[in-house]
């Protein structure tokens, strides 16, 4: 009776340690794709002069240091909401068939900058020339993204089980949240480079 209890006991603290929400399969899968974009924005950014990071091709064009100023307000805003709403309303739970789709056309569905599939972002998700280099947005946006990290890594809610709509007209669930952040970094590193391909692009 006793080596019974012992084993339930351990078999609790075991649980009480572990992430319950998701599989190991997938929180490897996201936190090594929230690594993977992050690095790749910031091999984008890393070196550029001043003048480089402040360029704007045109009145309607953001800067580079507009573009990453963006990507920190939405890493920042959407692990707000998926912390905040997304996983704190059981009527999140609800979601039709019709609305769902797979991860692999969340990436290829946001990373498409084609003609047409450029989206006038939210007032509050718009830059305001808070960031003043490279080196800014690299230190701000690795604590950013450390934090969605953990969170996944860390969280008990059932990412799996809320939804909440999403910029592709589509519900997400909040895990699924998680792999827009990593393709929403590549959509705008793509948008980095664009810039830099400019013809009146300082060198």
């Amino acid at each position: 009776m006793k080596t019974i209890s012992l084993m339930m006991l351990a078999l609790i603290l075991t649980s009480a340690g572990s992430n319950r929400s998701l599989s190991k399969k997938e929180i490897k899968y996201t936190t090594n794709y929230l690594d993977s974009s992050m690095s790749l924005a910031f091999s984008a950014v890393e070196n550029l002069s001043l003048e480089q990071w402040n360029y704007q091709p045109d009145s309607e064009t953001w800067s580079i240091a507009g573009v990453c100023e963006h990507m920190l307000i939405a890493e920042k805003n959407i692990l707000i909401l998926i912390q905040n709403k997304i996983i704190t309303d059981e009527a999140n739970r609800q979601v039709d068939d019709n609305d769902l789709i797979t991860n692999e056309e969340i990436i290829v569905g946001l990373k498409d900058r084609g003609e047409g599939k450029r989206r006038k972002t939210n007032e509050r998700f718009e830059p305001t020339g808070a960031l003043k280099s490279p080196a800014q947005f690299i230190a701000e946006y690795k604590a950013a993204r450390k934090a969605t990290m953990d969170f996944v890594k860390n969280t008990e809610a059932d990412l799996n089980a809320y939804y909440w709509a999403s910029p592709l007209g589509n519900k997400l669930s909040a895990y699924q949240w998680t792999i827009l952040l990593s393709a929403h970094a590549e959509r705008h590193t793509a948008q980095i480079i664009e810039v830099q391909s400019s013809s009146n692009y300082p060198m």
